[in-house]
């Protein structure tokens, strides 16, 4: 009798502890599908985000999902769960995970450690296979539902596999491009003996696509040179290469309105000067540079007041940028026919239906003898129903592919076929002519105020805590939300660059315009330029401040507003850039963070128990009135070179306020002064800066970046120096 007690007690133990396994690997399995479904959403909806929390967090889960998967995998191995409903969960999970695999990559880093998860991926479906050949069970809707997921879980890890190593191979339709640039000059200059219009690109017979039938040019010093210059469009490339001028006049030639057809140039002008700026990366100085014609495709052909609005630069930048990142970070560009996304879609979701319907609610199903009653079915419909959803979801998302709108539009030109015509992509709800109607980027810059920051304490708590693994913060360097980029700003730059002429400078050009260079010439020549950053930023606060302290109810114009918007939002953004992205301002990235490390440091010690704007205010004119010793009757500021930053701003707050009394005035000069400024910071050869922080949503100063290289404006002139 006492033997058979511990008999059944045994039993009951042994039952308790499989059913606290089922509930364990039923919960796993929900939550697992639930998170890497968040992930799949997230990739396709918004991958280029700004939010570090978000990315860090999204990035947490990605790589945590690989271990709990495993783990749930190990249960079922482990356990007494080799039945179909357990191994249906399993397939069903690493398809997800399959699917998971494009969400975003915020970093170069982030690509070598995904190879690493794509290895335990390939591992996975061994396992999984192993698990599938020894499950039991006659379910059929189950036994095909198993073996579809895991068919496709391979076709899409293939897919990965094969991107991985296309991007490891280098490119070499970039140095068919950089030959082919080298040449363009000499192709297009024939075309009916007319000057370029970038406006119909007529004369500019820049790649849009194809360039990989071409091959290299043979240079010719003997006088061949044309010779070897035809040789580039001969035979098979002459009718396989579509240059962006044939696209141009085949949108023309299309049945659709001109807001339309100016969508559709953007987009596809976006993806030729998406190739031409590969160069750069690749280290080719392109070979346009400094020509005319290149600054008058930014000029004319970009900055334009269209039938898309005068937007379109920055439009065209952006799409290009979503070219780039692509190529960089995801080389997802192994497409499929538009009737195999539908058949795929229709297949999952009718298998699902099949699965649910006759597997799980059907007579023939056989529920577990432990366990919570029907959660197993519960579990069943959710996670298939999840995997069938996610499969739809991105079957749609699939259709509008710029990569694929691109190589549509080539097909046709290429063929001399109209749009309404087209083929293997016809989709019956896209007759429209314009490009996918997706948001690249969130439209948001960084902003950094010294004089509010500089109290600023981090406690670097999570940097300690993972062992300095998190970088930690300095002293003052507070970094708040990003702000939305107000249009008007964006335009003001677009302006200001198509005024200039591609002319940059400092902003001495501004001083000389309002009559203001002999005075304030010396805040035009500090030893750095970061100098002169933070020097006019702390000025350009104070000025804001000042405007809203003893500013009477309804004295501000539209046009104060706007000057004053345009003024604040790029000092801050530039103050914003030397706490944060120092990569990218022409002074070393070393020598910046000492000058901000500095600044923060000299605020301290200037403005110590300044705590509002009206008592950091009435510090600087303290400031000002000990440092007039130092300033000559001219106005010049002798002591400009080893003042600190404080001292600096407040001499120029100062002078300022004197030269230009007139607030709606002093506004002007600022907002001009900026714009400038910020373009004349642009150019760079840290290529690797910009690429980095596509990644992380991107940067406004890495659109200019584009806009100057597509201008041929690669370097900046030499700052004015001292007289």
């Amino acid at each position: 009798m006492e033997v058979r007690r511990v008999a059944i007690r045994g039993i009951r133990e042994s039952l308790s502890t499989v059913q606290g396994s089922l509930l364990r690997l039923e919960v796993v399995v929900l939550l697992s599908a639930l998170v890497l479904a968040v992930l799949v959403l997230y990739g396709s909806a918004n991958r280029r985000s700004s939010d570090k929390l978000l990315r860090g967090t999204m990035w947490m889960a990605y790589s945590m999902s690989y271990v709990v998967v495993s783990y749930a995998v190990g249960i079922i191995q482990d356990g007494p769960f080799h039945g179909e409903t357990f191994v249906l969960w399993a397939a069903a999970l690493l398809l997800i995970q399959a699917s998971a695999y494009s969400a975003p990559v915020h970093s170069r880093r982030d690509v070598g450690q995904r190879k690493k998860l794509l290895l335990q991926h390939v591992l996975q479906t061994g396992l999984v296979l192993w698990l599938i050949v020894n499950a039991t069970g006659r379910n059929t809707s189950y036994r095909a539902a198993i073996w579809a997921f895991w068919a496709l879980n391979v076709l899409k890890t293939a897919a990965k596999i094969a991107e991985m190593i296309e991007t490891s191979r280098p490119d070499m339709s970039v140095k068919v491009v950089a030959d082919y640039m080298a040449v363009e000059e000499d192709l297009s200059s024939g075309d009916h003996g007319q000057p370029p219009d970038p406006a119909t690109m007529q004369g500019y017979r820049y790649i849009f696509h194809g360039e990989e039938v071409m091959e290299p040019v043979v240079h010719d010093h003997d006088g061949g040179g044309h010779a070897a210059r035809d040789d580039m469009l001969s035979q098979s490339a002459a009718r396989s290469v579509v240059t962006i001028d044939q696209v141009y006049q085949w949108i023309d030639q299309q049945p659709y309105s001109d807001f339309e057809k100016d969508r559709a140039k953007d987009f596809c002008l976006a993806f030729a000067l998406f190739k031409l700026l590969k160069r750069r990366f690749y280290g080719y100085v392109p070979a346009e540079a400094g020509s005319d014609k290149a600054r008058g495709l930014v000029l004319t052909g970009l900055i334009h007041a269209g039938a898309t609005g005068p937007d379109a630069a920055f439009r065209v930048v952006e799409a290009e940028l979503a070219f780039l990142y692509d190529f960089f970070y995801t080389r997802n560009i192994v497409l499929v026919g538009a009737k195999t996304y539908i058949f795929i879609a229709v297949a999952v979701a009718g298998l699902t239906m099949w699965t649910a319907f006759f597997g799980t609610l059907g007579p023939g199903y056989h529920r577990p003898h432990v366990g919570v009653r029907d959660l197993d079915r519960s579990v069943t419909m959710l996670v298939v129903v999840i995997t069938a959803g996610l499969e739809v979801f991105q079957a749609v998302v699939g259709f509008s592919s710029n990569w694929r709108y691109v190589k549509t539009v080539y097909r046709c030109v290429r063929d001399d076929r109209p749009w309404a015509k087209r083929r293997r992509s016809h989709l019956w709800w896209k007759e429209s002519i314009t490009p996918p109607e997706t948001k690249y980027w969130e439209d948001k810059v960084g902003q950094y105020v010294l004089l509010k920051r500089f109290h600023h304490h981090p406690w670097n708590i999570l940097s300690w805590l993972t062992l300095y693994l998190v970088e930690p913060r300095r002293q003052g360097q507070k970094r708040g939300r990003r702000k939305p980029l107000p249009p008007e700003v964006k335009r003001a730059v677009l302006l200001k660059l198509k005024h200039s002429h591609c002319q940059l400078s400092n902003g001495a050009v501004t001083l000389r315009k309002y009559h203001l260079l002999p005075l304030l010439s010396w805040a035009c020549r500090l030893p750095k330029l970061t100098d002169q950053i933070l020097a006019w930023h702390v000025v350009t606060t104070a000025c804001e401040w000042d405007y809203d302290g003893g500013r009477p109810p309804g004295r501000a114009t539209a046009g104060d507003e706007h000057h004053r918007l345009v003024a604040t939002k790029l000092s801050n953004y530039c103050a914003y850039l030397v706490a944060f992205v120092p990569e990218m301002l022409p002074d070393p990235s070393v020598n910046a963070e000492q000058i901000f490390d500095s600044a923060v440091q000299q605020a301290r010690d200037h403005l110590d128990g300044c705590w509002t704007p009206g008592s950091v205010l009435h510090k600087l004119g303290v400031i000002e009135a000990a440092e007039l010793a130092c300033v000559q009757e001219s106005g010049a500021y002798e002591r400009a070179g080893s003042a600190t930053v404080i001292e600096r701003a407040a001499v120029l707050w100062g002078q300022l306020r004197a030269a230009v009394p007139a607030d709606a005035r002093r506004w002007e000069v600022l907002a001009e002064f900026w714009t400038e400024f910020l373009l004349f910071l642009a150019p760079s050869d840290n290529v690797d800066i910009h690429a980095e922080m596509l990644g992380a949503g991107g940067e406004f100063m890495t659109q200019l970046w584009v806009l100057l290289s597509h201008a041929g404006v690669l370097e900046r002139p030499p700052v004015m120096q001292r007289q």
